[in-house]
């Protein structure tokens, strides 16, 4: 499952420059920037090209757990082709991080075992590594 290499880019830039003003602890460029990467999404979106990636992105940078939740949940409905099976793993691990720390334990089990069978479909030693960590603590 294919990006284009431009909006690729765009939101990998974007999401450096977030990680930044986070270890910057730059509240307002965090802002802006989440606000135009948010304009990415939506503008991919619009255009009918949404594509996991650009949610799974905007989750990772989402204060919020429910909120986070949906954009991830958004992501995941969009990898439903046989090549997307990174994607539905790495947002699935990522779920799975919130509802733990949501304190939803259950929930966070269940998002880490479908993750570790997403994980099988894919050649990613790390990602199958991190999903194992996790089912372990």
């Amino acid at each position: 499952m294919k990006i284009p290499e431009d909006i690729y880019y765009r939101v990998l830039d974007l999401a450096t420059a977030l990680v930044r003003a986070s270890e910057g602890f730059d509240r307002e460029e965090h802002s802006t920037l989440y606000n135009e990467l948010r304009e990415v999404v939506d503008g991919e979106v619009a255009s009918g090209n949404p594509h996991p990636f650009l949610f799974e992105t905007l989750a990772d940078f989402t204060d919020d757990d429910p909120t986070a939740l949906d954009l991830y949940q958004r992501g995941l409905d969009y990898a439903d082709r046989p090549d997307a099976a990174a994607y539905r793993a790495s947002i699935l691990l990522s779920m799975a991080e919130r509802h733990r720390t949501m304190g939803n334990a259950s929930m966070a089990r269940e998002c880490a075992g479908r993750a570790e069978e997403a994980a099988k479909l894919v050649d990613d030693p790390e990602l199958r590594k991190q999903i194992s960590e996790f089912l372990l603590e």
